[in-house]
């Protein structure tokens, strides 16, 4: 999702969201009962002999339809290290300047920016399950460039070396509590979206030619790629159109092929890793 760039010293201070007092407003968790439209996207377990080799991959889901594969990025550094949010805000790229989304989501947000280490260390007041106000989040910012300690932590999935045309876009980081969103919306690259710190739950929707009236997309011209309805609303505009969901927990990665719509809502406080390709 293509965000608009910012400016050092705009919006929410350091100082100020310092002294906020943090507000659990709800627990979130996944849903009791699927409706009628929903149905379960694949799901294979790390090193299983049924869908996991790249030939598999290539074959059955590149550029088809979305992959869950349990337990892939468990063997990352960053699976044991990154959970402790205080040693990872305690290295000393840390200090690097990260920019912070403050509001319900990217397309309401006041943005600022802020050391890392300084968002990291305010996470760690918050429970790992409640959602704090204001909601802040560090999302898709390419965060690896400038944290060679942290890239050190992670490893590129097989997938983009062995499908596509072998052009790696960007890598990028997402850093928030529970209860950020990331609205309906589509990108132009496949994405391999890493868990490695708490779950997520992502809704997916499969492209059509009717996108722009079905989905109920936006008229900025600078949001054009991102729909106005809220997807996780029962009793939304979008709660009869077909899709697919997945729960991502820590360890696991998702593939979302290119132009497939969808949505994402943090279940607790985590970290997550896209790859993007073509």
């Amino acid at each position: 999702t293509a965000r608009a760039k910012w400016g050092r010293g705009s919006g929410t201070s350091r100082a100020t969201m310092a002294g906020r007092r943090l507000l659990p407003q709800r627990r979130l968790g996944t849903a009791s009962s699927a409706p009628s439209a929903a149905s379960t996207v694949d799901t294979v377990a790390h090193g299983a002999a049924d869908g996991t080799s790249t030939a598999d991959f290539a074959a059955s889901y590149f550029d088809q339809r979305p992959l869950l594969v349990k337990g892939m990025v468990r063997s990352w550094p960053a699976f044991a290290s990154w959970p402790d949010f205080r040693a990872l805000s305690q290295r000393e790229d840390a200090q690097q300047i990260v920019p912070v989304e403050f509001g319900a989501n990217y397309m309401e947000a006041e943005r600022n920016e802020l050391p890392l280490s300084f968002y990291l260390d305010y996470l760690t007041h918050i429970e790992p399950g409640e959602t704090p106000e204001p909601l802040s989040y560090m999302a898709q910012y390419p965060l690896f460039d400038e944290c060679p300690s942290m890239l050190a932590d992670i490893a590129t999935p097989e997938w983009l070396a062995s499908t596509g045309r072998g052009d790696r876009y960007q890598t990028m980081a997402w850093i928030g509590p529970a209860g950020t969103v990331s609205p309906l919306h589509c990108d132009p690259y496949h994405n391999a979206f890493a868990q490695v710190v708490g779950s997520k739950r992502i809704r997916m929707y499969a492209p059509g030619p009717d996108d722009h009236t079905r989905l109920l997309l936006s008229t900025d011209p600078l949001q054009k790629n991102t729909s106005t309805a809220d997807v996780f609303d029962p009793t939304g505009p979008l709660s009869d159109l077909p899709y697919i969901e997945a729960l991502l927990e820590a360890g696991d990665c998702l593939y979302v092929p290119k132009k497939w719509w969808h949505s994402v809502v943090s279940l607790e406080r985590s970290i997550s890793v896209s790859y993007w390709w073509l």
